[in-house]
């Protein structure tokens, strides 16, 4: 303990050491109280909580390691299954529900919270196609790599992203064109007033 107690007061010292007078050493000792240098020195037991032999160790991994055999390759199946059916969803719907779909993505793509939380606790077909949409969107490594992994269905569904598009557009520019209009009419009604 001894030892101990000298190597430590060294690796403390060392610092200060070089330009050290005799009677410098004695306050810098002075502001190291003996309780305060104990603690640095002492060391804290480990508390066990239970012993487990190597037996039962070796046992519990190998069971682990059956138990996470299949679970990457049913991950895979589940969203390879999730991404088939969304895109099959989205490219059968007629006009209309195409329409009203891509306008609530719109929405959601908005920040829309309400919306984004209908989509997450509902079953219908088209919730979770909007679901699946949204998170590849975002960038889900899941989904992403879902439709990677089957090359045709990216391809399907890249046709019916650009087709998406095309409808947000075509709707934009309607919009945008009510909104001149309607523009042009107020500042009709204005100069009239005026005149």
């Amino acid at each position: 303990m001894n030892r101990e107690y000298r190597r430590k007061s060294n690796e403390l010292l060392t610092p200060v050491k070089p330009g050290l007078g005799a009677g410098d050493v004695e306050t810098v000792s002075e502001e190291m109280t003996t309780t305060l240098f104990q603690k640095s020195v002492s060391r804290k037991r480990l508390n066990k909580i239970g012993v487990v032999s190597m037996g039962e160790k070796v046992q519990s991994r190998l069971q682990r390691r059956e138990e996470a055999a299949g679970r990457k390759m049913r991950q895979h199946e589940y969203y390879d299954h999730a991404a088939a059916e969304a895109v099959n969803t989205l490219q059968q719907l007629g006009n209309r529900k195409l329409l009203a779909v891509v306008n609530r993505f719109e929405l959601i793509l908005q920040g829309n919270g309400q919306e984004l939380g209908r989509l997450m606790f509902c079953c219908d077909p088209i919730d979770q196609a909007l679901r699946f949409l949204h998170a590849v969107n975002v960038g889900s490594g899941r989904e992403l790599d879902a439709l990677q992994r089957n090359p045709e269905l990216c391809q399907d569904f890249r046709r019916w992203i650009q087709k998406a598009d095309r409808i947000i557009a075509k709707t934009r520019r309607t919009r945008e064109r009510k909104r001149q209009e309607k523009e042009a009419a107020r500042q009709r009604r204005k100069r009239f007033r005026t005149v």
